[in-house]
């Protein structure tokens, strides 16, 4: 998994809309899946509320706000199935459910990026098969998979009410 953390909210930040998250990746497999969770990280001096679950502690409580998964496969077309070529930078568009969500000041936003998330999807091959519910034992492979990231390239835009 890898991850991206804010600093501390100087501020309350409301996201409203669409969410899109525009990955450059990269596999030496045929096929990888791609997991994009957005996470709102409560501060370590949040006090339990009544209210929440026995056993669940707010303290550096990480609520998901919204996530989504894609097949690599499908990144152009979910009827058009294709293989990633290996080691080859690819763009993966994963639109997320629209939000509307405040992260309140102390918090912080964290987004995750990672290839599985077994058993809630099943798993993926990696090797490119036409039908993964066919694949045979010796299709599951490891795979080196990459993200590309300029470290200070976000796109923002601030909605007027």
């Amino acid at each position: 998994m890898l991850v991206f953390e804010t600093e501390v909210l100087e501020e309350d930040i409301t996201l409203v809309g669409e969410v899109l998250a525009e990955l450059l990746v990269s596999t030496d497999a045929g096929d990888a899946d791609w997991i994009v969770k957005l996470v709102d990280v409560f501060p370590a001096d949040t006090p339990d509320h009544p209210h929440v679950q026995a056993g669940v502690h707010l303290s550096n409580y990480h609520m998901m706000v919204r996530s989504e998964v894609i097949r690599g496969r499908y990144r152009e077309d979910f009827s058009s199935p294709k293989p990633f070529e290996a080691n080859v930078p690819t763009e993966v568009p994963l639109l997320l459910q629209d939000v509307f969500h405040t992260f309140k000041k102390g918090h912080k936003i964290q987004i995750q990026i990672q290839s599985t998330w077994f058993p809630l999807i099943d798993r993926n091959p990696q090797r490119y098969v036409e039908n993964i519910f066919q694949a045979e034992d010796s299709d599951f492979i490891p795979a080196l998979h990459s993200v590309y990231h300029e470290g200070t390239r976000i796109k923002t835009r601030r909605m007027q009410p």
